[in-house]
């Protein structure tokens, strides 16, 4: 069976007209109808149709700062050979590295990277995407590298080995990822033989086993070991042999989709991609393939399976298979019913689950972008009195399914989906250019009409009442399957027996069972549960959608200081440029008991996780009309922050400020917060390596910094009226940043501000009271080795942190050498530790930046020694010296001129610019021009700037450079290869408190000058921050 898929599939060719070929220009066709736009969307659309039915849609933006491109392919891993996995994975990673025009294995990231760009590629179940985005200038140059991807890549021979153990490693990165392992055993758990059971992402073993076993049948030896380089020999070459097969096989231009985003024309975009997409050839092969056998058979309905986990929680799965929603895009009945499921307000699952002390959190959700499953889920996190009630806590599900069966389903439920995804889209802003692209050429290969090729299913516009019951008699256990995950079950859930399956490719345990007759029962009866109801009306839908505008030539820069106070400091930026009706509110409440010590630290996170679940059924209604807070305990504070329409968004600030402030220590949510917290800290071990590793880094220069286990320790000696008089003694002097942007005006500005005061009535901290920010400083000359051992057995994987300090960041001009060092390290770094070596998946380099100090990190994660990785981190810096000192003239411009750019790029959102501004409020600097003073100075910097200080803070032989590395090694390591120089002074477990004592503290942040005097004329204030003016 053949669905009907992508743009035109449902037009009438009267909407198309076909241009004929013109000089080098093939003839192709060109939507003719109109595209629905949001209201503030001011760029143009053309949708074309290539000869070879590539479908592609063109966006010309005249203000765009960055260029982008993405390709989607509709054929995924569930496309491979059921003898080789992850061939579809391998075909990503060897496709962009060489084609005919581009030979050079790493033309595409060196042009995409040294033009200011990014770049990635993604596998997913039944679809492809590779994508770009670049100075716009350089599109062309970008669009071509991407084109000969499909009508004549390379599949180079020689990189056959080492790709095939690029996949490996970053298979090997996943193997302690819980949802990477869930997922795969909900994939194997599935009928024999069926797509869906296929292994995405491969690896060394899956991609090859079929090679070795035929050479073996041939009487050809195979030497067993790793071949970082070559073409992997008869087994290799077999493989390579395998994928091009696959590519001949699958790939094909009925199946591509391409969207482009430029400053150019669409008249100049069509002439531009149309003859470089025109060669990739259509074969003609189905342009959506779907698989459309049952994914399961009998012996998986009705089901509960019991999954171990590598992390310590408890969370459930249940799962039903519906049939396929792509076509009901206007109706959208699956959502419509996890509306109401994953709802959190009076009377909802989660209410009433965490009113028992069960739950944590709830989803609904229906899965989407696959063509061959459709999905209904709902999963959510447990207490552990959950996971023991777990029957019960399905129960309740099942009864509020029941509840909705048996419910008038009134109007106004549609009514409030309907407008608010109504408003949504009229207001939607612009996102990234590579994330619009990406999500355009994704929608290209959905059933959406032209027109609604911008709006991709979001709109609710019809309620089709009948689908709604349909689909809910669907969601029936006997039908379904629960997972229930647990680090380690208990034998009152599953018994005393020791019998546990391994699944292949992740090694997880599990057990399936079949639900009891008893609960099938029970949970497909009539609701018996009174405390369940459907939603009210909500309160916070939006009514006052005005934009407050004005003429504006240019948008000022930074934020005004608008009223400035002994209690509070107030910044503002009336919108200037985004026209939305919506703002932003961040206050930040800060006090010198946070983080005093681990207990205050643990009590902080204690008081923000309290107030955050005390408002969670009273705010919900404000969440679903895009009105969204967040709580969060900080080192100097608690932050709130506040975003979504204006209308309501002061009710919404009052509310939350008013439960802090009045908020009731709940000894029973308090041992829930407890438990989701410990649970957490506890946790935080056994992540990634490479993301451990950094943060150790960072916590050795800390001045004042508290471990995981440290704030763990204080637990058990918390009670709630500790807590309370924490909240008090807290809230009793304090000093509020706050920073408003968006449609509000600056007189309610300062309502909303003085009335967070009066509604806290705090006393006022002192200048000297508030606390800053400040850095550890290494000493010149110093070479520290830090030395941690990962706390998870089963982690293969080490991770190096390699980090060596520049200097103050307040010193712009080293600042701006340090950045230009970054970006024009990225590509060769990467491309010889990476590509060339294979030391491992993540590989990456970066600037640190922190409150008195700066500086260039190296990440790496390994199967290899981190002593061994620092070894080959300093062979690079060392080798890459020179041909940095043999840089022409013209490259070094050319990646100068990329990073100006860069730099210099404009939010695309009100949520961008808020957070650029808050980066440098919360740092304390307020330097609000930095990119714009860097990008200066970086136009003046020569090769000789960046060459001395390549030499003096990188180069390992230097006398004045600052190093530390972090070793964070796997238990699994062989000890023999992880060899520390003896010239490096080690820094073990227990020894952090007496290296951080021997350091020195940066300074705070000193401001840069300040935006105005208390009696400043703000209008002035005003034209001179839009003029950029320093003030």
């Amino acid at each position: 069976m053949t669905r009907s898929y992508g743009i035109g599939a449902v037009v009438d060719a009267d909407s198309w007209k076909i241009i004929p070929a013109n000089g080098d220009i093939p003839s192709y066709s060109i939507y003719t109808g109109s595209v629905d736009k949001p209201e503030l969307d001011t760029r143009e659309y053309r949708i074309l149709r290539l000869q070879n039915r590539l479908q592609v849609v063109l966006t010309h933006d005249a203000s765009a700062d960055k260029a982008a491109a993405c390709v989607h392919v509709a054929v995924g891993h569930l496309q491979d050979p059921f003898d080789v996995p992850g061939l579809a994975h391998f075909c990503e990673h060897m496709i962009s590295k060489g084609s005919t025009p581009f030979p050079a294995e790493n033309d595409f990231l060196s042009f995409i990277s040294n033009n200011g760009g990014s770049r990635n590629a993604t596998t997913a179940a039944d679809w492809q995407d590779y994508w770009f985005s670049i100075n716009p200038p350089q599109l062309a140059g970008g669009l071509a590298r991407l084109a000969a991807f499909f009508h004549s890549p390379l599949f180079t021979a020689s990189l056959t080995s080492r790709e095939m153990y690029a996949v490996d490693s970053e298979n090997k990165r996943n193997l302690q990822k819980d949802r990477r392992r869930i997922h795969q055993l909900e994939k194997s758990l599935s009928v024999p033989g069926h797509p869906w059971t296929k292994f995405g992402t491969g690896n060394v073993a899956s991609l090859t086993e079929t090679a070795r076993r035929k050479l073996e049948e041939e009487g050809i030896h195979v030497v067993e070991g790793e071949k970082p380089d070559g073409d992997g020999g008869p087994v290799g070459r077999d493989v390579r042999r395998r994928l091009m097969e696959w590519w001949e096989r699958e790939y094909c231009a009925s199946r591509m989709a391409l969207a482009v985003i430029g400053k150019e024309s669409t008249e100049e975009l069509t002439r531009l991609v149309v003859p470089l997409f025109s060669p990739v050839v259509d074969k003609g092969l189905d342009p959506r393939p779907a698989f459309t056998e049952p994914i399961w058979g009998t012996e998986h309905k009705g089901t509960i399976v019991f999954v171990k986990t590598v992390m310590d929680y408890y969370s459930f799965g249940l799962t039903f298979h519906i049939p396929h929603q792509a076509a009901l895009f206007h109706t959208r009945p699956a959502s419509y019913i996890a509306h109401f499921i994953g709802h959190e307000g009076p009377g909802s699952v989660c209410a009433y689950l965490k009113k028992k002390g069960w739950l944590i959190n709830i989803n609904a959700s229906t899965s989407s972008r696959n063509r061959s499953r459709q999905t209904f889920e709902i999963d959510g996190r447990l207490t552990k009195e959950g996971y023991l009630h777990y029957k019960d806590v399905l129960l309740v599900i099942f009864n509020y399914i029941s509840l909705m069966r048996a419910s008038a389903l009134e109007p106004y439920h549609f009514e409030e989906i309907a407008r608010m995804s109504e408003i949504s889209f009229r207001f939607r802003e612009k996102s990234q250019p590579q994330a619009h692209a990406r999500q355009l050429s994704l929608d290209m290969l959905e059933p959406y009409p032209p027109q609604e090729l911008l709006s991709r299913g979001a709109l609710n516009r019809t309620f089709d009442e009948p689908a709604v019951r349909e689909l809910l008699d669907l969601l029936r256990p006997e039908v379904g399957r629960v997972f229930l995950m647990a680090k380690t079950h208990e034998p009152a859930v599953v018994g005393q027996t020791n019998e546990w399956e391994k699944e292949k490719w992740y090694g997880t345990e599990y057990r399936v069972e079949r639900l009891d007759e008893e609960f099938v029962k029970q949970a497909n009866g009539p609701n018996s549960n009174a405390e369940l109801a459907l939603p009210n009306p909500n309160p916070y839908i939006p009514e006052n959608l005005a934009v407050i505008k004005s003429d504006i030539t240019t948008p000022a820069k930074r934020p005004i200081t608008l009223r400035e106070t002994d209690s509070s400091i107030l910044w503002h930026k009336k919108d200037d440029q985004f026209w939305v009706p919506k703002a932003s509110v961040t206050l930040n409440i800060l006090s010198p008991l946070a983080f005093v010590t681990p207990r205050n630290s643990a009590l902080n996170r204690l008081l923000a996780e309290l107030l955050d679940d005390a408002l969670s059924e009273i705010t919900y209604d404000a969440h679903l009309a895009s009105l969204d807070y967040a709580v969060a305990s900080s080192s100097t504070g608690l932050l709130l922050s506040f975003s979504g329409y204006n209308d309501k968004l002061p009710v919404l600030v009052e509310t939350v400020v008013q439960k802090l402030k009045d908020l009731v220590i709940d000894p029973a949510r308090l041992k829930v917060a407890m438990e989701k917290i410990s649970r957490g800290w506890e946790n935080f071990y056994l992540g990634q390596p490479s993301e451990l590793g950094k943060y150790f880094t960072a916590y050795l220069l800390s001045p004042v910094s508290w471990l995981p286990k440290e704030k763990l320790a204080e637990l058990p000696y918390i009670t709630e009226v500790d807590l309370d008089q924490y909240k008090k003694d807290l809230l009793s002097k304090i000093y509020i940043q706050a920073l408003i942007t968006g449609n509000i005006e600056s007189e309610e500005a300062v309502k909303l501000i003085e009335n967070v005061e009066n509604l806290l009535g705090s006393r006022s901290l002192t200048p000297t009271e508030r606390p800053a920010e400040r850095s550890l400083l290494l000493p010149q000359g110093c070479n520290f080795t830090a030395l941690k051992t990962h706390a998870n057995a089963a982690e293969s994987n080490s991770a190096l942190t390699y980090y060596c300090q520049f200097g103050d960041l307040a010193d712009s001009r080293l600042r701006a050498v340090l950045k230009l060092l970054v970006h024009i390290l990225k590509e060769p770094a990467f491309s010889q530790l990476r590509t060339v070596e294979q030391l491992g998946y993540v590989v990456s380099t970066s600037m640190w930046a922190s409150v008195g100090s700066m500086g260039f990190g190296f990440k790496i994660q390994s199967l290899k020694a981190p002593s061994y990785l620092e070894e080959r981190v300093d062979e690079f810096i060392h080798s890459y010296r020179e041909k940095l000192s043999t840089l022409p003239e013209q490259d070094f411009q050319a990646k100068r001129n990329a990073l100006v750019l860069r730099l210099r790029e404009s939010p695309k959102n009100l949520g961008g610019e808020t957070g650029r501004f808050w980066y440098h409020i919360e740092q304390g600097y307020n330097d609000f021009l930095r990119d714009d003073t860097d990008a200066t100075t970086i136009e003046t910097l020569e090769l000789g700037d960046v060459l001395a200080a390549y030499d003096a803070h990188l180069m390992p032989n230097s006398p004045v450079r600052k190093k530390l590395s972090l070793h964070l090694v796997s238990q699994q390591l062989d000890q023999t290869t992880q060899n520390i120089s003896e010239s490096a002074p080690v820094v073990r477990d227990g020894d952090e408190v007496t290296f951080k004592r021997g350091l020195l503290w940066s300074t705070a942040a000193t401001p840069v000058k300040p935006c105005i005097g208390k009696r400043a004329d703000v209008h002035t204030v005003v034209s001179a921050a839009r003029d950029g003016a320093k003030l």
